[in-house]
């Protein structure tokens, strides 16, 4: 990912700011200047004067041309609702990715450590020597496998959901 070169450097929360900022400035330039924006800017203010020349000129009711303004501008705001949902999806997911990873990466050692300090403090040697190294283990472990098998197996499958219901609307 391109906004993750910085994370070894100066941490993932650093690259996330990095990346918030990139997405905000994307997303007004979007509706600023995107092509599809332009496109349906310029349909609404077509179908908007139109309307205005007939409710001028001929004094009638210019109702076709008020409703394609109308749903012009109604199709930007599904647009934004997209946005929020995919925001919420993948904030949702992300806060479980942290979650799994908090509990397989720290939480666990930390309890197998502080089980360990209250049996030597028991005067229980070798079942407190025995955490110790399991703690020691689990440290030492590189991969986090149970977070891996629940998150890319699909603990959260509202994002790939939305990701089809967004591909499908694009599409057709």
């Amino acid at each position: 990912m391109f906004f993750l070169f910085r994370c070894n450097k100066d941490g993932i929360s650093y690259g996330l700011i990095k990346f918030h900022d990139l997405l905000v400035k994307d997303t007004v330039k979007y509706f600023e200047k995107g092509k599809q924006v332009r496109k349906g800017i310029r349909e609404a203010r077509k179908a908007h004067n139109k309307a205005l020349k007939i409710a001028k000129k001929k004094k009638r009711n210019p109702g076709v041309m008020i409703g394609t303004a109308l749903s012009v501008l109604k199709g930007f705001n599904d647009e934004i609702e997209y946005i929020r949902r995919a925001l919420r999806a993948t904030y949702d997911n992300m806060e479980e990715a942290l979650k799994q990873i908090e509990q397989e990466r720290i939480q666990e050692p930390i309890t197998l450590i502080e089980n360990a300090r209250e049996l030597f403090i028991k005067n229980d040697f070798e079942k407190g020597t025995e955490l110790l190294k399991e703690s020691k283990e689990k440290l030492g472990k590189k991969e986090l496998l149970k977070t891996r098998a629940a998150l890319f197996r699909g603990i959260s499958n509202e994002v790939k959901d939305l990701k089809r219901e967004i591909e499908k609307l694009r599409n057709g």
